[in-house]
């Protein structure tokens, strides 16, 4: 997304050389080692604390070194076991007891035990353990999972046998467990931030999983190296390099020049390019996210439904998609995904009416149209491929029923943190599932009660959609709970207080060797399948 070519190495912050020093031995981006993969993404990544992180540049590097209780089985949302064996609910569903595997240990030596998941669970939910950051800033874990107001405490039953108590049978809990954010931390990092040694987790990230640290040189790449211990064997490659290449055709030209070994995020008219190269294989990651375009409704003229009836239909989302996504999207009716649970096929779409558009803003009292700043993503996503060229039509759109819009962009960080603390008036996102369960985005969208001043993604105040989506995140009944979401649907169509955009089939190119590589609905896609063998 950002529009930006790959920028020159920067500095590596001491700690991170620490982490390198001490995790792995450096590996030099110049040594293209026979097992080495290289992936090319659109952008750097945020954090490494996967307790703090909601993007999924991040969650690309996090899901290889950590691992949560439960994971995604292979191309699915359903879960299978990961470091706990197995694991068993009482029969109201409010206590759930989790077998911690034996055997298993954290990249720096310190055992897997039910301690140092109860450590993890009790940072999360007192916000505890690492004094910099806020508890708001535990983002997944306060406003997407909700764990804050489940959770009312955990237990160590004995060495390996770990449980947690909810006030309420949950029905996406275990699916919840499953996302990134919920990745278990080794205890000892943990100490060594409380002590002073490091700054925070993710100066030196230590977890379970297939790989470890070695170094992050910030807007150039991450290296990983194999995990000889991992519990599940040793990954089929020796390390990985997630280098940084902002622009879309930069990426595709250095996978072309076999500098790189996969790439996400192509420009869409390069899909049917890649496809007639021999060389080179397509793969697609299928649909379960959303774009959308929010609204700032703490701010005028936005807290009025019909200026956002007025802007969704002045645009013409279906010529965009045609034009600009490469035949992999499609118009979106709402924030759920087709085919989810809670999806309404009775909501009708979002017509292309500019007539309409200009008499609700004129009902509106706003029939000389009005001037707005209009953010768009500086980083391409799974549902975005060229954010600043949507963006740009987008605004030739609104100029036609008189709105003018001033396009504005930011680094990602900067972008993320101004959006979830309402600076922007409006502005694109858009999110891929975590886990398959509309709770994930409805819940994340819309269920935590808006204020000007609690940092969160939502301005619509609507008691009515909050309780029912409360309703459905304590239902374990899969046919009560469509229902309900199905009556949040009716409610967002109604008042749009953010406008779903598209929904995508995102492709991934990849080098002809690369085999293994398992893509995902959510993103959450492993390296230590991959192999490449056969690479010159």
């Amino acid at each position: 997304m950002r529009i930006l070519m790959r920028g020159a190495v920067l500095g590596v912050a001491p700690a991170l050389l620490l982490a390198a020093t001490l995790l792995a031995p450096a590996l030099s981006v110049g040594a293209q080692a026979t097992r080495t993969l290289v992936f090319g993404q659109s952008g750097d990544a945020v954090k490494l604390d996967p307790a703090l992180i909601e993007d999924g540049l991040s969650a690309r590097v996090t899901q290889q070194i950590f691992e949560g209780l439960v994971a995604f089985d292979g191309a699915t949302t359903r879960i299978k076991p990961a470091l706990a064996e197995s694991w068993e609910t009482s029969a109201d569903g409010k206590t759930w007891t989790f077998h911690i595997r034996q055997g298993a240990t954290f990249q720096d030596g310190t055992p897997l035990d039910a301690a140092a998941v109860k450590a993890n669970f009790d940072r999360w939910q007192s916000q505890a353990g690492d004094p910099s950051h806020k508890s708001a800033e535990f983002i997944y874990w306060n406003d997407v999972a909700g764990f804050n107001d489940l959770i009312l405490h955990t237990d160590v039953v004995d060495t390996y046998t770990f449980s947690v108590t909810n006030s309420d049978s949950s029905g996406p809990f275990l699916l919840n467990l499953a996302l990134f954010p919920s990745a278990i931390v080794s205890p000892s990092s943990l100490q060594m931030v409380g002590s002073g040694a490091i700054p925070d987790v993710g100066s030196a990230p230590v977890g379970t999983g297939a790989f470890k640290f070695v170094e992050w040189v910030r807007g150039d790449h991450i290296t990983l190296a194999a995990n000889d211990s991992y519990w599940g064997g040793r990954p089929g490659i020796d390390q990985v390099i997630i280098r940084v290449i902002n622009d879309n055709a930069a990426r595709f030209f250095e996978l072309q020049a076999g500098n790189i070994d996969i790439m996400e995020f192509p420009n869409p008219d390069d899909v049917k390019v890649a496809k007639a190269m021999p060389a080179l294989q397509v793969l697609y990651r299928p649909s379960l996210n959303v774009a959308y375009i929010d609204f700032n409704e703490f701010l005028q003229p936005f807290s009025d439904p019909r200026v956002r009836q007025a802007l969704a239909e002045g645009i013409n989302r279906q010529a965009i998609v045609d034009s600009l996504y490469g035949g992999t999207g499609v118009v979106a009716r709402q924030m759920l995904a087709p085919g989810m649970l809670g999806y309404n096929d009775d909501i009708q779409a979002i017509p292309y009416d500019p007539q309409h558009a200009r008499q609700l803003l004129a009902d509106a009292g706003m029939a000389s149209g009005f001037t707005t700043d209009f953010w768009y993503m500086p980083v391409d996503r799974p549902y975005y491929p060229n954010p600043q060229a949507i963006a740009q039509v987008v605004c030739n759109d609104w100029k036609a029923i008189g709105v003018t819009c001033n396009l504005k962009s930011k680094d990602w960080t900067s972008y993320l943190d101004d959006a979830r603390n309402h600076r922007f008036p409006t502005w694109m996102l858009g999110w891929t599932g975590d886990n398959g369960d509309p709770d994930n985005f409805l819940y994340f969208f819309f269920g935590v009660q808006p204020a000007k001043d609690k940092a969160n993604y939502n301005t619509w105040d609507n008691a009515q959609a909050r309780n029912l989506l409360l309703q459905a995140q304590h239902s374990v009944d899969d046919g009560a709970r469509d229902q309900l979401y199905k009556q949040v649907a009716t409610i967002v169509r109604s008042e749009l207080p953010k406008l779903p955009f598209a929904h995508t089939t995102p492709p991934l190119f990849a080098q002809a060797y690369v085999q293994g590589y398992v893509t995902n609905p959510t993103g959450t896609e492993l390296f230590n399948t991959v192999t490449v063998e056969g690479k010159p």
